[in-house]
């Protein structure tokens, strides 16, 4: 899916993909540079990402944190992985999240001024993971894991669940919640 950040003038294209597998993470990462063209990206470990939601919200914080010089990486790909952990080092940021040897569900993040920079970009990685790419699994409920590795406590989703419609919706506020936070903690 492509999505257009108006006010940033910035443009996502958000893919979901399903068991991949890597072999090498380094050649793995230069092969997708080199099919992208030159269109920023980030990959991410899909067990940890709380939806469409939680990417949106990575990237936003990321672009603020850029306007008011409050970045701690100095790309906004990496920002955006960074901010999406809820971590505050870039290291740990990567054990996290970060693209690992084996298989695994992943989530590209594609981001450029240029939409149809960003349209070529999701047709060669049509081409390139033909069969893999399955945005429904962006929304699939991982709230357990989740609860678990970012320190979700049962209390704070009972009450979130109070005003939204089960289990992940209330995962997922929290999870952007804690995101957002990244920028004044």
């Amino acid at each position: 899916m492509i999505i257009h950040l108006k006010e940033h003038g910035l443009y996502l294209g958000v893919l979901a993909l399903k068991e991949v597998r890597i072999d090498d993470v380094g050649v793995f990462l230069r092969s997708l540079s080199e099919s992208l063209g030159g269109v920023e990206f980030q990959v991410l470990n899909l067990r940890l990402v709380a939806g469409l939601r939680h990417i949106l919200t990575s990237t936003l914080v990321a672009l603020e944190a850029f306007r008011h010089g409050l970045n701690i990486a100095n790309t906004m790909s990496m920002e955006v992985l960074v901010r999406a952990s809820t971590q505050r080092q870039i290291s740990r940021a990567l054990r996290m999240l970060g693209v690992k040897r084996g298989r695994q569900d992943l989530v590209l993040v594609l981001m450029d001024k240029d939409r149809s920079r960003i349209e070529e970009a999701v047709a060669r990685l049509n081409k390139m993971f033909a069969g893999r790419l399955d945005d429904r699994l962006l929304e699939a409920d991982r709230s357990s894991c989740i609860m678990e590795v970012y320190g979700l406590s049962e209390e704070m989703v009972k009450a979130e669940e109070a005003y939204v419609e089960g289990l992940w919706d209330a995962v997922k506020n929290l999870m952007a919640e804690k995101v957002v936070l990244t920028l004044v903690a």
